[in-house]
């Protein structure tokens, strides 16, 4: 038994002993929830000000704790799929979030994610755990759509989700656990336990989660090129079938200290577990892997009033990323016998970075409510070498040979281009807003911010390892303008470019099979983004909302799959997009609708390989066909929609996501040209898939999924009885319909991501 699972067990028996109230009675979130008391809801997240969401600078949704209930939100991304511009799609084992046209690849999915303010995005990525993290410890959830840089920098591009937690005062003693009595489909198991008090001017609430599943585990093609021997309707020979390997289990402790209104001490232990899905190098692993990741993240916040006017703020924050993975790249006698024993790689390491945050807020005492607000943010990351780091390969030869008698020897630093190299990132950062300075329904929000990210690096593979020192420095602006039109109608421009530095695994990866960086040729990400959008409230249950985006999208980094996972700037894109939203509720029941259809404008390959005369750069070709007009890997329309009604003691809810077709690229439909092995012999045949993966001439890549995605439709479902004041049973269903659909590969591979099939979960829910 996994020490997840005897912590996950011990918490739940404990808090199972004590529990009699509803986790609704103890946090006072109870009832239908109005309209009126959705729009009301003030955001911190546009601006850094309290405001309400239809005047807030940016395309902003906000959630209470008793809507994410309601609709069986565990985790973040499961709310996120369902708003406008958003939405599911897979790469390797993530899931990950397709945003307003654009693909996301593994390594970062562009959202800031903030708790309190305090940003929580990963130091080895910059991804938000969006997937794993849950929010039944959330009060108001604030999701802003659009890049948010000029406040909050890097990350922060194609959108920010903030959590606003609950305090030890919202349960006032009490406790609260949410549990799978029986495991659900695919072995899924879920417990949640939280509790808080007060006393006085402290305020304490801690938390606890636990999840494991056996996961979205089917027979698949993968791109290992293996055959089944059988041929395909067209006389083509078949791939083999393999069993993906998605297990997985997380868990996800978080407590929070308030002393008064000034200070805050918050502590999130995050830990998961998880298989590789169809293989890190897409083979599909023929042994149990081990790959464990955990994170520590501490921090302290002051924040009070100098004067009636003015404010300060400071925060430090520390974070701690550990990494053991134990990976199966290949296995036994891959490559015609290349590798006897197949591939592994083990990897023990760690790295650490320091955020900190001054900032100052002024309110001008002309009644005006006009603010002006300045701060400095500085991050130091470090890293200091590995625990341990092997392989029976060595990596570093030119055609990633065998050690000789095929036995495990110590690999180089995983980070070696930085090792004992501090990454420094500084940002400065103004924004004044003009309250009714302009108009009384008028308001104003300029925003600036500037962002220097500094690295000193040693080229490691150049003799001597020479040192080199890189800089990327952006200055994001900021413009938005809200009219008040009337008491029901609100119109927004919103225009704002983004930035997002190359991380340090994308930067610095070496000696691995795992990462391949370019710290020399890498450009940071650019987005510019135009926006105009109109808020009408037509009566007092219904609000419709339209949105009109440009988004400009340069430099984007993903893995290159002809390059052996080299980040690269893959591609430059630009979307013109429409959202259009429509929520209502009346009495006991509330729906919403929304739909999001984009269409691209331009677009630019970056990704070259050189697959046709060797060392000749100037032959090079693009990764990918270019498509200037046509949205590829990701659906133009998407459409979401659902309802939820509490009657006595039963309430019942649907949510139901629309995925259009996804078409490919050309590139997708037909296999590569060139070296298909590692022997170095050029092969001027059609007969290879990405990674060197040698096929026959005739292998059909279309024949395997066809020459695009098919739409489909998903309907989830949730109903909760009351058995008392203190309990209630709770059946959850995704994907009712069982409906089998697909997330695009990206790529000439001859698979897509299923989506996972039929699950039931079945929750007990009680309360102290």
């Amino acid at each position: 038994m996994t020490k997840l699972n005897l912590i996950s067990r011990a918490v739940s028996a404990t808090v199972l002993l004590m529990a009699s109230n509803s986790y609704a009675d103890s946090t006072g979130e109870v009832g239908n929830i109005s309209l009126e008391d959705l729009l009301n809801i003030e955001v911190t997240s546009a601006s850094k000000i309290a405001t309400k969401i239809s005047e807030a600078p940016a395309v902003v949704t906000a959630y209470k704790q008793k809507q994410l209930d309601q609709y069986g939100f565990n985790v973040i991304n499961d709310l996120l799929y369902t708003l406008p511009g958003f939405g599911p799609s897979q790469d390797y084992d993530r899931p990950t979030v397709g945003t307003r046209g654009n693909f996301d690849s593994w390594s970062n999915n562009h959202i800031l994610h903030l708790v309190d303010g305090i940003p929580l995005n990963d130091n080895l990525y910059g991804t938000a755990y969006t997937w794993l993290t849950p929010v039944f410890f959330t009060k108001t959830l604030e999701v802003i759509r659009g890049p948010g840089s000029a406040l909050y920098g890097s990350n922060a591009t194609n959108g920010v989700v903030q959590m606003n937690t609950f305090k030890g005062a919202d349960l006032n003693g009490k406790f609260y656990t949410k549990f799978s009595p029986l495991p659900g489909s695919y072995g899924t198991r879920r417990m949640e336990a939280m509790t808080g008090t007060q006393s006085g001017n402290l305020d304490f609430i801690m938390a606890y989660s636990y999840h494991q599943t056996d996961g979205n585990n089917y027979m698949s093609y993968d791109g290992s090129g293996r055959l089944s021997g059988d041929v395909l309707s067209d006389g083509s020979p078949e791939a083999a079938r393999f069993m993906t390997r998605d297990n997985r289990d997380d868990s996800y402790f978080w407590s929070k200290l308030s002393i008064g209104d000034e200070w805050q001490f918050q502590y999130h232990r995050q830990e998961w577990d998880f298989d590789t899905y169809f293989g890190w190098l897409f083979w599909i692993p023929d042994y149990d892997e081990e790959m464990n990741e955990s994170r520590d993240i501490f921090s302290i916040k002051y924040s009070g009033n100098i004067s009636d006017n003015l404010s300060h703020e400071y925060v430090v924050r520390y974070q701690r990323h550990d990494i053991t993975w134990n990976q199966r790249y290949y296995p036994d006698d891959a490559f015609g016998g290349y590798y006897p024993s197949g591939m592994w790689e083990y990897l023990d390491t760690d790295a650490n970075d320091i955020f900190v945050r001054a900032q100052v807020t002024y309110l001008f005492g002309d009644s005006s409510g006009a603010t002006f607000l300045a701060g400095f943010e500085g991050d130091r990351f470090s890293y200091v070498g590995d625990d341990e780091h092997f392989s029976n390969i060595n990596v570093d030869s030119e055609f990633f040979e065998p050690f000789p008698g095929d036995i495990n020897t110590s690999l180089g630093p995983w980070l070696d281009y930085v090792k004992d190299e501090p990454i420094l990132n500084t940002a400065f950062y103004a924004q004044l807003t003009t309250g009714n300075w302009l108009s009384s329904d008028f308001e104003m929000t300029f925003g600036v911010r500037s962002d220097n990210l500094d690295v000193d690096y040693k080229e490691v593979y150049t003799p001597g390892q020479p040192g080199r020192s890189k800089s990327f420095s952006r200055v994001s602006p900021r413009l938005a303008g809200v009219w008040s039109a009337s008491d029901n109608l609100v119109l927004k421009m919103m225009w704002g470019k983004a930035f997002r530095a190359p991380t340090p695994t994308e930067m610095a990866g070496a000696h691995t099979f795992s990462l391949a960086s370019n710290i020399a040729e890498l450009d940071p990400e650019l987005i510019t983004t135009t926006e105009f959008q109109s808020d009408w409230k037509f009566d007092s249950n219904h609000v419709f909302r339209a949105n009109l985006f440009l988004t400009e999208f340069e430099n984007q980094i993903a893995y290159s799959t002809v390059n052996q996972n080299l980040s690269t700037n893959i591609y430059s894109t630009e979307n013109l997009g429409y959202e259009f939203e429509f929520i209502g509720n009346y009495g006991s029941w509330n729906w919403f609708a929304n739909i999001s259809y984009v269409t691209r404008q331009d677009e630019s390959i970056l990704a070259f390989d050189d697959q046709g005369t060797p060392n000749d750069p100037a032959d090079d070709i693009p990764e990918f066909s270019q498509h200037d007009s046509d949205i590829k890997w990701e659906p133009g329309l998407k459409i979401n929609f659902g309802a939820a009604f509490e009657w006595e003691k039963l309430s019942a809810s649907f949510n139901a996501h629309f995925h259009g077709e996804v078409e490919r690229r050309d590139s997708d439909n037909n296999l590569l040209l060139g070296d298909c092995d590692f022997d170095g012999n050029i092969d001027p045949e059609p007969n290879s898939l990405p990674l060197a993966v040698c096929v026959p001439t005739d292998f059909n890549l279309v024949a395997h999924r066809g020459d695009k995605v098919d739409s489909w439709l998903t309907i989830n479902s949730r109903v909760s009885y009351e058995l008392k004041d203190n309990a209630q049973l709770t059946l959850e269903i995704k994907n009712l319909l069982d409906e089998e659909g697909y997330l695009a590969k990206t790529g000439p591979f001859p698979f897509d991501y299923r989506i996972p099939e039929r699950q039931l979960m079945f929750f007990v829910e009680f309360g102290l």
